[in-house]
């Protein structure tokens, strides 16, 4: 299972919502981590079929046999409920077989995030969209309308979904952006919250400031992409698909190895294009000059190693900075507190 499966969910007494554990126990999930809290296991056939199940999904493995121990993916599923009728579901998965799924509940609106790998998703009979990292799909499902997702073996997915009932939906006073003529919508997320979901994933913290940070960015979410007003389009659509696969090309080598030493020229050369229009063409599609979205890569490194306890010299030389000094003025410029006060603090 991977939080790119679009879900239904079901309403509790009074609005709250519940889920069953993998021991068949109910579990209150009103504005408090779920107990589905499954971390660095194997997932096989047969247990993919039990969430699908439990979930109201239709998952099948071409080749695999329903009964199979083979493991499909291995890795982290979390679920929590930030708050009644909110439910949202993060993953951090190695895909190992191919898998695929099909919706059978119902959702009045899921927005669906890939933060890492790719995937394909389809509405009924209409044409696959693909989805590459940074990219959220918001999707409305009935009985008319079920929701299909494939994800390819050999990949790290990284993901998650958030999904709102009718009360919640009310209550936050949100019209979905999402309509029976146009039931599925992509749009980019700002590179702002991208980092901060990135950093949610990795980061563990004590369940109720868990359940807060993800309160959060759920909020986040809903306010850029979840009303009907939200920009439903690229940063920039005069990039052609082409062109933006070869930006993010660049963006996945400066994501993956932040405290490498890039040039221009090189990323350039990697884009197949002139440094002049990497330039340009970077900024139109992230929001961000390449140098930028390289700096808050490395800064958002820095914080990690700073918050697992290396020193501050350590953290500036682990992510690729040559002067401790520069990176403490970097770093308070970006974060808005010096590095040393994160160490006193951790």
């Amino acid at each position: 299972m991977s939080s790119l499966d679009a879900r239904g969910h079901e309403s509790g007494a009074g609005g709250r919502m519940s889920s069953l554990d993998a021991r068949g126990h109910e579990s209150g999930a009103g504005g408090r981590m779920s107990s589905l809290d499954a971390r660095g296991q194997s997932h096989t056939p047969r247990q993919l079929h039990a969430y699908g199940r439990r979930y109201g999904l239709d998952y099948w493995m071409p080749g695999l046999s329903p009964r199979s121990r083979t493991p499909v993916i291995t890795g982290t599923v979390r679920e929590f409920s930030p708050r009644p009728g909110m439910q949202l579901v993060t993953s951090d998965v190695e895909v190992l077989h191919r898998y695929d799924s099909r919706s059978q509940a119902n959702s009045p609106l899921s927005i669906i995030v890939l933060l890492a790998g790719h995937a394909e998703v389809a509405m009924d009979d209409a044409p696959p969209l693909r989805l590459s990292p940074g990219m959220a799909l918001n999707v409305s499902l009935d009985r008319h309308r079920r929701l299909a997702a494939s994800q390819p073996a050999g990949q790290r997915l990284r993901a998650l979904t958030l999904s709102l009932d009718e009360g919640c939906l009310t209550r936050l006073g949100i019209r979905p952006s999402v309509s029976d003529a146009c039931p599925l919508r992509r749009w980019w997320l700002p590179e702002s919250l991208r980092q901060g979901l990135d950093q949610a994933l990795a980061t563990s913290l004590p369940s109720d400031a868990q359940r807060l940070l993800f309160e959060g960015l759920s909020l986040q979410l809903l306010a850029h992409g979840g009303g009907a007003d939200a920009l439903s389009t690229p940063p920039d659509d005069r990039l052609s698909p082409h062109e933006r696969q070869r930006l993010e090309r660049v963006r996945d080598r400066l994501q993956h190895d932040p405290a490498g030493e890039h040039h221009l020229i090189d990323l350039a050369e990697l884009a197949s294009m002139s440094p002049a229009s990497l330039r340009r063409k970077f900024q139109a599609a992230f929001g961000r000059s390449v140098f930028d979205y390289l700096r808050e890569r490395r800064l958002v490194l820095a914080h990690d190693y700073l918050r697992r306890g290396h020193s501050v010299q350590q953290a500036a030389h682990f992510s690729g900075y040559r002067h401790a000094s520069n990176f403490a003025t970097a770093f308070r410029r970006h974060f808005g507190y010096p590095p040393s006060s994160l160490l006193a603090a951790s």
